[in-house]
């Protein structure tokens, strides 16, 4: 709401022009070009030079890349073949900013920042319509996000017309609907999964990792824990991402989990716990990390499960993890969801080459992928023309609010 990057994705995951209206390459594409768009200035009211883009570009890039500027362009150079550079730009981080003088962060974005107090972690957050935006002002003044609010607040909020827009967790979306809350969703944007410590004695047989696999219900996941907000993972990738998620298998299968089990000479009556670990801020994670155990005692397998920290989980047989995935472009977005597992990183020129990529640590039962799940918002009745984008996020440029009477049909 606040920055802008050199190039965007549209609903369709396809490049599109940003603050760069056009972009091209060397015929290594190692040294690339991209021609700014003229007349942009930041909130501050500074323009956008192509001395400042660099600049932002250089500092968040790195210095394994090589920016500069020309009289109108951003000028990149890179020390092997970058041919995704463009797509690599168009998500994460790679926003265009400037540090104002008085050390403010001013973007070219639809919004500038008004308020951001420091160190409160439950304190609002007020956004002011930038009045020069290039692509047209916002249609509200101004925007107040307030932070640490938990889930049930949100939908009391939202219920009781205290806000215009919340977040919702997926049991809450249906609940809330059936309440009169005007709900949205994204596609799948988020993955459950589980994964093994590969360093830990009890998980190292690549039979019990397959016979955990087998025995959980993901179905019973997706319908019951998430209230049909998720959908079964068995690639890291969702469908409607990568094309062939349908590949993978996600039947649970009982039986041949439990002669799994046996050929390994496991005592499947007296087995020793398994140690599972989730975060402990996430409502859902306990809930799935839950269902997870009571799956696997059908087959035998006692597991301990433990909410812990995010960023401080200690060492675990397994992992329940949920991951983000940050663009609608296949190797993209499976290329950061390897390297947030620690998987090494693979070639993914071509889609077969993302294809076996992504079976490597399924088909090795490293990583069990369980759901993908949508992002979810509740809007008040005042609320006109939201824009969810399909991989989630907000976009509340083209937002505008009505009265409550012409929401209802009534008059004001």
């Amino acid at each position: 709401m606040v920055f802008d990057r050199l190039v965007r994705f549209d609903e369709r995951g396809m490049l599109q022009p940003a603050l760069a209206i056009s972009w091209q390459h060397d015929a290594q594409s190692k040294r690339w070009q991209f021609l700014l768009r003229k007349g942009v200035k930041f909130s501050d009211g500074a323009a956008l030079t192509p001395e400042a883009a660099a600049l932002a570009v250089q500092q968040l890039l790195g210095n394994s890349f090589d920016v500069s500027a020309t009289s109108d362009s951003v000028m990149i150079l890179a020390d092997h073949p970058m041919p995704d550079l463009p797509a690599i730009l168009a998500q994460g981080r790679y926003f265009i900013f400037r540090t104002s003088d008085d050390g403010s962060l001013a973007g070219t974005g639809p919004f500038r920042v008004a308020e951001w107090p420091a160190g409160d972690a439950s304190a609002k957050i007020v956004l002011a319509a930038n009045e020069s935006c290039w692509a047209g002002r916002p249609f509200v003044d101004k925007i107040e996000l307030t932070m640490g609010v938990d889930a049930k607040q949100q939908a009391n909020a939202i219920e009781f017309g205290q806000a215009d827009v919340v977040e919702l967790r997926a049991p809450q979306v249906r609940r809330e609907a059936q309440r009169g809350v005007r709900t949205v969703s994204s596609e799948p944007v988020e993955l459950f999964a589980l994964q093994f410590d590969m360093a830990r004695p009890a998980v190292q047989d690549v039979r019990l990792r397959q016979a955990i696999s087998l025995a959980i219900d993901r179905a019973s996941i997706a319908d019951v824990i998430l209230q049909r907000q998720g959908m079964i993972a068995g690639g890291l990738l969702p469908n409607w991402i990568s094309g062939y998620a349908h590949l993978f298998p996600v039947a649970m299968d009982l039986p041949h989990a439990k002669e799994l089990l046996a050929a390994r000479g496991r005592e499947v009556s007296h087995p020793s716990p398994l140690a599972v670990v989730y975060d402990s801020g996430d409502e859902e994670a306990h809930a799935v990390a839950d269902r997870v155990a009571v799956n696997l005692k059908e087959v035998g397998i006692a597991v301990q499960v433990s909410g812990q920290p995010a960023g401080k989980m200690t060492s675990a047989d397994m992992r329940l993890v949920r991951r983000r995935i940050a663009a609608p472009d296949p190797s993209l977005a499976l290329g950061e969801l390897l390297t947030s597992f620690g998987e090494p990183a693979a070639e993914m020129e071509t889609l077969e080459q993302t294809y076996a990529a992504e079976r490597a640590p399924i088909d090795a039962f490293r990583i069990i992928p369980l759901v993908h799940v949508s992002e979810s918002y509740g809007l008040s009745p005042q609320v006109r023309d939201w824009m969810a984008p399909r991989w989630g996020g907000w976009r509340l440029e083209d937002v505008w609010l009505g009265s409550a009477q012409a929401a209802a049909g009534t008059s004001p």
